[in-house]
């Protein structure tokens, strides 16, 4: 059945953070994000503890600071990949000749998801691993680059546009990985993504973050998860 609570833990994904174009700044969509919608939906309290800009290697902190207070048995939501597989696109833009890692290199991300589930377990709770929404690369892009000089030199230093598609994607099938090797329960957000079709109607100016309509896809995942196996 249903557990009353659920724990996230992660990023402004998870959070529910959009960019509002007339704002002209990153908001809250709060109770309309998909996760408190589908806590809703389903009738369970959820308690968020997203940030923005969160990582893996942050979330590990947060993670290990906070889980001693959660209920045992409760389901704990882990989204993180977003912020790690980010660059430093100002310092691409400078030397766009020497080698640059993302925040978090891939293997050390897939090492913090894997210590956060043993770190779950532990604690006696269980978690959910979550796949990223995918990006589009070119807004993405644009975005990154919006103030940059020599913003051609990240294009110069990415070789086509769709390598940072490529890379992100990467980090989500790492997480795809985790799961299996650690046996742990997985929402495929991407997937839930990819059967909707017409991603750049789903995602905010930056490429990245879903909008109020990638929010309603990521309800429908996280409520069709809950539903399929008839719990969390």
């Amino acid at each position: 059945e249903m557990p009353e609570k659920i724990y996230v833990w992660g990023d402004s994904i998870a959070k529910g953070i959009v960019f509002d174009p007339q704002r002209g700044r990153y908001v809250n969509l709060r109770e309309k994000s998909g996760f408190a919608k589908a806590a809703q939906e389903l009738g369970v309290v959820m308690e968020n503890h997203a940030h923005f800009g969160m990582t893996s290697e942050k979330g590990v902190q947060v993670l290990e600071n906070g889980i001693g207070t959660a209920e045992k048995e409760k389901p704990v939501l882990l989204g993180f990949g977003g912020n790690d597989v980010d660059f430093d696109w100002a310092a691409i833009a400078e030397t766009p000749e020497e080698q640059h890692d993302p925040h978090v290199l891939p293997e050390k991300f897939a090492d913090n998801m894997a210590r956060m589930v043993r770190d779950v377990r532990a604690a006696g709770l269980k978690p959910v691993l979550m796949t990223l929404p995918p990006i589009d690369s070119r807004r993405y892009y644009d975005w990154v680059t919006r103030s940059l000089d020599k913003k051609e030199n990240v294009l110069k230093w990415l070789g086509d546009v769709e390598a940072i598609y490529r890379t992100h994607k990467s980090y989500s099938d790492l997480i795809r990985q985790v799961a299996q090797t650690l046996n742990v329960r997985l929402i495929d957000i991407r997937g839930a993504f990819e059967r909707a079709g017409d991603l750049v109607q789903k995602l905010c100016v930056d490429g990245i973050h879903p909008n109020a309509q990638g929010h309603e896809i990521i309800c429908g995942a996280l409520t069709d998860y809950a539903q399929e196996i008839h719990a969390f």
